[in-house]
């Protein structure tokens, strides 16, 4: 009998730097809010209380883990392992993040993340 699933989500950008991959995510997880509350907003519904209410609030609140692909794999691994989990869904697609991101995000952690865990 297998353990049940216990997972985690979490938006994750990765770029060459930190900062080029704060300057992706920042605007994208703002366009993200927007368009996540319209419906609540527009119906008098309090959004949920856990939702961050801007980036550095979705960062704080490990929602989104955004950096380098080694600063990446560490903070998804830490936080892993503090909660116990088991399971890992990634967005990597959110608010008017580019395309071209959000594929070098696959494929980094295709390459620089998935590969490195199997492998160890």
């Amino acid at each position: 009998h297998q353990a049940p699933f216990l997972g985690l989500l979490r938006m994750v950008v990765i770029e060459r730097s930190e900062t080029d991959a704060y300057l992706l995510a920042a605007p994208a997880y703002e366009r993200w809010l927007k368009s996540f509350k319209f419906l609540y907003e527009l119906n008098a519904i309090p959004t949920p209380p856990n939702l961050p209410l801007n980036f550095d609030a979705a960062i704080e609140s490990e929602l989104c883990v955004v950096g380098t692909a080694a600063s990446v794999r560490k903070a998804l691994l830490d936080q892993l392992e503090e909660a116990g989990a088991n399971y890992l869904l990634c967005q990597l697609a959110f608010g008017d993040l580019p395309l071209d991101a959000s594929l070098y995000t696959a494929s980094t952690i295709r390459s620089e993340i998935m590969a490195r865990v199997a492998a160890s």
